[in-house]
């Protein structure tokens, strides 16, 4: 005997027998936004482990461009953004599209200076 019906398992998921399923006889919800901007996310702390590592020089600037060259970032996207996960201990002069007030608050506390470009800080 062949079929659906003689394998193992269960029926497939979301199948009713013909009648219309549950999630398409629900309505759609929310807003998705058209022209959404997708940032990269990069935390303070990883910058600062690669610091410490030598990887990134915490004298030279470091710039969107760097961090994807170095591949800390695998893609820019429409920007990267910092986040203020981790501790910041280096001066780091540090220039991206966005970044949180933790973030730049956490930088200039450790004596650097993390500079927000035009192009996010109009949005």
């Amino acid at each position: 005997m062949k079929g659906q019906k003689s394998r193992s398992g269960v029926a497939i998921k979301g199948y009713e027998g013909g009648q219309m399923p549950l999630y398409m006889r629900l309505p759609k919800r929310g807003f998705n936004k058209p022209n959404r901007k997708k940032f990269a996310v990069i935390n303070l702390g990883l910058i600062e482990k690669f610091v410490e590592a030598g990887t990134l020089d915490a004298k030279a600037e470091i710039t969107e461009d760097l961090l994807v060259e170095t591949g800390i970032v695998r893609r820019k996207l429409d920007g990267i953004r910092v986040l203020a996960k981790g501790e910041v201990t280096s001066k780091l002069n540090i220039t991206v599209t966005g970044a949180s007030k933790a973030a730049v608050a956490a930088v200039e506390k450790a004596g650097g200076k993390l500079t927000v470009t035009a192009a996010a800080a109009a949005e």
